[in-house]
């Protein structure tokens, strides 16, 4: 976090919840034992406080800076076949969204 970027973002409140990013970096302020200590309160937020989000998401993932998400959600591509070689012992997959319009969990809010 710059100054420059705070002071551009600091009076922003996000439209679906009002999020702020003062509210989405409170653990990184309060606490100084968190792994990431940003959260977004909505799905406006990564958007709203892409200058923020973006390079992090990108660090925490180890992506390339030209990195874009295209989404495949067919189905038919998914194979039941997990290759004997694979080092994989055991995995859990946790799918969590919101409705559209409402917060996330640390900005949802009962409107």
């Amino acid at each position: 976090m710059t100054e420059d970027i705070w002071n551009l973002f600091k009076n922003h409140k996000t439209a679906t919840s009002g999020y702020t990013l003062k509210e989405a970096i409170v653990c990184a302020t309060e606490f100084d034992n968190q792994h990431v200590g940003i959260y977004a309160g909505d799905a406006d937020c990564y958007e709203d406080f892409s200058a923020v989000f973006h390079p992090l998401i990108l660090d925490y993932h180890n992506l390339p800076p030209n990195f874009t998400h295209t989404p495949n959600m067919d189905f038919t591509k998914l194979t039941d076949k997990i290759h004997d070689e694979s080092p994989i012992e055991s995995t859990r997959i946790r799918v969590a969204r919101n409705i559209l319009g409402y917060g996330l969990s640390p900005g949802i809010t009962r409107t």
